[in-house]
């Protein structure tokens, strides 16, 4: 059997259906790579959206907790200040009362002299 010579004609050929057939590939390895993309993407931005939803949702409750507290406190605060109001009055009638019992006491100490 004689064997036929390749021409530079037939590399060409070769090499354009070997060309068209890479391109082919790389078209459809760049389009399953871009399917991937949007797919993986599309995940992403739920899995931050859903972040973002949580993140609002504790700087929500941190603004309830800090209002509450700001109103403890100042529930705190007046009741600290009635108790000290009410101590300084007591404080006030025990003076006064140890005060007469002094004049009492000299009162007594006087009679008993004579």
């Amino acid at each position: 059997m004689a064997e036929k010579a390749l021409t530079k004609r037939d590399l060409e050929q070769t090499f354009k259906g070997f060309e068209k057939r890479q391109d082919e590939k790389m078209k459809n390895l760049e389009k399953r790579v871009v399917d991937q993309f949007h797919i993986i993407s599309e995940a992403l931005i739920d899995q931050i959206k859903l972040l973002a939803e949580g993140h609002a949702g504790i700087i929500d409750r941190l603004n309830r907790m800090e209002k509450e507290n700001e109103r403890q406190h100042r529930e705190t605060r007046s009741l600290v200040k009635l108790s000290f109001t009410e101590l300084d009055r007591r404080l006030t009638d025990l003076e006064m009362q140890m005060k007469e019992m002094r004049e009492w006491k000299k009162q007594v100490e006087g009679r008993l002299q004579i």
